[in-house]
C-alpha cells in the first residue's frame, strides 16, 4: 500500500474540515430559515383564529343592542350561528394556545373565561328564545348575555397582545439562539483551523525526520535501513521476478589516502549520479554504507537485469573525474549480483548474503567485473 505523502495527508483533512464546517453552516442557514416559518407560521395562525373569533364578539354586541332596544332587527338565527361558531373556534384557541411556548400562567385566566362562556351560550340562545314570551326576565337576560359579550371581548384583546408579545419574544430568542450558533460556529472554525494547522506541521515535520532517518545525507540516496525495511516487504509479497546487486567502489581507501575525504565524497555523490540515470522505478537503489551501493531489481528478466549491472559498470570505468579541482582520476566498481525468477519463500537477509557472496568472488577475480550468484550451489 502506498503511503501518503504529508502534503497528501493535509489536504484531505482540509477537505474533510471544509466539508464539515460547509454542513455547519448549511444546518445554521437550515435552522434559521426554518424556525423563522415555523415561528412566524405558528403565532400568525393564532393571531389569525383571535381575529375572526372577535368578529364573533361584534356580531353578539350588535345582536345584544338589537336585543335591548326591542328592535325588529334583533335576529336569533344569526345569533344561533354566531353561537355556532364561537363554541367551534373556542376549543381549537385553547388547543393552540396550550401547544404553544407561551407561559400557561398568562393565559389560563382568558382561556377560563372563554370555555366558560361556550358552555353558557347554549342555555343563553334558549332563555333568549322563551324571553319573547316572558318579558320579566328579559333584563335579567340582557345583563348575563352583556357579561358573555364582555368577557369574550376582554379574553380575546388579551389573548392577542400575549400572543404577539409571546411572539416578539420567542424572536428576540430564536434571533440570539442564531448568533450563538453562529459564535459556536465561528469558534469552531478557529479552533479547528489552529488544530488543523498544527495536525498538518506534525505530519510534515514527521515525515521530513522519517526521510532524514531513511536518507543517506551525502548521496542523497536511501539509506540501509530505508532498502531493508522497503525490500523486506516487498519480499513478502514473493514477486515473480527479483534481483540484488551489491555495488562496492574499489580500492575506494586508497582514494581517501591518496586525495583525502573531500574528494572521496566526491566519488560516492558521482556514483549515486550514475545509478540514478540508470535504475528507474519500480526498481530501488540506496546506499549500503561507506563505498557499498545496492539495487533491488522488480520485475526484470535475469538477462535485463545483468545488461543494467553491466551498464553502470562500464559507465563508472569509462568516467575519469576529476577531484581537488585539478586531479583527474580513475574509479571502477564490482558488482555482486544475486537472481531468481518464480515465487519463492525467502528474505531481505538471505539474499543480501547471497550478493555478497557474489561480490566476494567479484573482488577474488580481479575486481571492476560483475559476478552472479550460483543458484545452483545453495538451491
Amino acid at each position: 500500500m502506498k503511503m501518503l505523502t504529508a502534503k497528501q495527508i493535509r489536504t484531505r483533512i482540509w477537505l474533510i474540515f471544509a466539508v464539515f464546517l460547509g454542513l455547519c453552516v448549511w444546518a445554521a442557514l437550515y435552522f434559521q430559515q426554518q424556525s423563522k416559518q415555523l415561528l412566524g407560521s405558528n403565532f400568525t395562525a393564532l393571531v389569525v383564529d383571535v381575529m375572526q373569533a372577535q368578529e364573533d364578539v361584534h356580531v353578539l354586541k350588535r345582536s345584544l343592542s338589537y336585543l335591548k332596544a326591542d328592535s325588529p332587527f334583533f335576529d336569533i338565527q344569526e345569533l344561533e350561528k354566531a353561537k355556532i361558531r364561537i363554541q367551534y373556534r373556542i376549543p381549537i384557541i385553547d388547543r393552540k394556545v396550550r401547544a404553544s411556548v407561551i407561559d400557561s400562567r398568562v393565559y389560563e385566566p382568558y382561556l377560563a373565561k372563554l370555555n366558560a362562556v361556550g358552555a353558557a351560550l347554549p342555555d343563553m340562545i334558549k332563555r333568549i328564545q322563551r324571553s319573547n314570551q316572558d318579558s320579566e326576565n328579559r333584563s335579567l337576560l340582557i345583563t348575563q348575555l352583556t357579561k358573555i359579550e364582555l368577557d369574550m371581548a376582554v379574553s380575546y384583546s388579551e389573548l392577542h397582545h400575549i400572543i404577539q408579545a409571546a411572539s416578539d419574544i420567542e424572536r428576540r430568542r430564536k434571533d440570539q439562539l442564531l448568533l450563538l450558533i453562529w459564535g459556536l460556529i465561528s469558534a469552531v472554525f478557529i479552533v479547528g483551523s489552529a488544530l488543523l494547522a498544527t495536525l498538518t506541521r506534525l505530519y510534515f515535520h514527521k515525515e521530513e525526520l522519517t526521510i532524514q532517518n531513511n536518507l543517506d545525507h551525502l548521496t542523497q540516496l536511501p539509506n540501509r535501513r530505508y532498502i531493508s525495511e522497503k525490500a523486506q516487504a516487498i519480499i513478502g509479497w514473493r514477486p515473480a521476478q527479483i534481483g540484488f546487486a551489491i555495488i562496492d567502489l574499489d580500492l575506494f581507501k586508497k582514494i581517501n589516502d591518496l586525495y583525502g575525504h573531500p574528494a572521496g565524497d566526491e566519488v560516492l555523490k558521482h556514483i549515486a549520479d550514475i545509478l540514478n540515470h540508470h535504475i528507474v522505478e519500480p526498481n530501488l537503489v540506496a546506499r549500503i554504507g561507506g563505498e557499498e551501493f545496492c539495487v533491488l531489481f522488480l520485475n526484470l528478466s535475469q538477462q535485463q537485469v545483468m545488461t543494467l549491472c553491466e551498464e553502470i559498470r562500464v559507465a563508472v570505468e569509462e568516467t575519469k573525474l576529476k577531484v581537488n579541482n585539478s586531479i583527474m582520476i580513475h574509479i571502477t566498481l564490482s558488482i555482486g549480483l544475486y537472481y531468481h525468477e518464480g515465487e519463492r519463500q525467502t528474505t531481505f537477509s538471505q539474499i543480501y548474503q547471497y550478493a555478497d557472496q557474489a561480490l566476494y568472488l567479484a573482488k577474488k577475480q580481479g575486481r571492476n567485473r560483475l559476478v552472479l550468484h550460483d543458484n545452483a550451489i545453495v538451491h
